[in-house]
């Protein structure tokens, strides 16, 4: 009996280990666990849960099972173990982590109503490459495209307008002596 608890635990260490890794370097795919497509299933058991919870009763059965515990000690300490380890990670970790991913897709989005410098010129119908400062300080250069009927060559100075995962979508500021474009006189 005790050569299959043991191996029952080193499977289930095994299998957290597995799931936890592969979602370190792949990240969460799927949806989660006993949702029909409306976001109405657990909002807490997902895979990486459910692999967090099986590294937790792996290292707490396992670690109880080489201390001598008795099979039914050793199922307890499992249970607890996998309980504060699930408890940890989705109320420490994973509200820090959602939190930074937040803040990169803010980041992103304050782009829009900054001035840059074209670094690589921009082609009507192709992409090149600006260089701007974003609202902290930080020096960014991003890959971006205009809907301008001109070229906008290299060291002209542009607006951006919008963003998406990928560039930065640009104009041309008037009155630039790069771009050739002037203000309309007004009276």
């Amino acid at each position: 009996m005790r050569g299959r608890v043991d191996i029952f635990y080193i499977a289930c260490l095994a299998m957290g280990l597995v799931g936890v890794v592969g979602t370190l370097v792949v990240g969460e795919v799927g949806s989660e666990l006993g949702t029909t497509g409306g976001g109405d299933g657990l909002p807490f058991l997902n895979l990486t849960t459910v692999a967090t919870a099986f590294l937790g009763i792996g290292v707490g059965g396992g670690a109880a099972t080489l201390l001598g515990f008795g099979t039914t000690a050793a199922a307890v300490t499992a249970a607890c173990t996998a309980l504060v380890l699930v408890a940890v990670t989705r109320g420490v970790l994973l509200p820090y982590l959602l939190r930074q991913q937040g803040n990169s897709h803010t980041g992103r989005l304050s782009y829009i109503g900054l001035t840059g410098v074209v670094i690589l010129s921009i082609e009507p119908d192709g992409w090149g490459e600006i260089a701007f400062t974003d609202t902290e300080g930080n020096r960014v250069r991003s890959r971006a495209v205009t809907a301008e009927a001109t070229a906008l060559p290299a060291d002209s100075r542009v607006y951006i307008g919008d963003v998406d995962e990928q560039v930065v979508h640009v104009v041309s500021i008037p009155d630039d002596p790069h771009t050739g474009l002037r203000m309309p006189e007004s009276n």
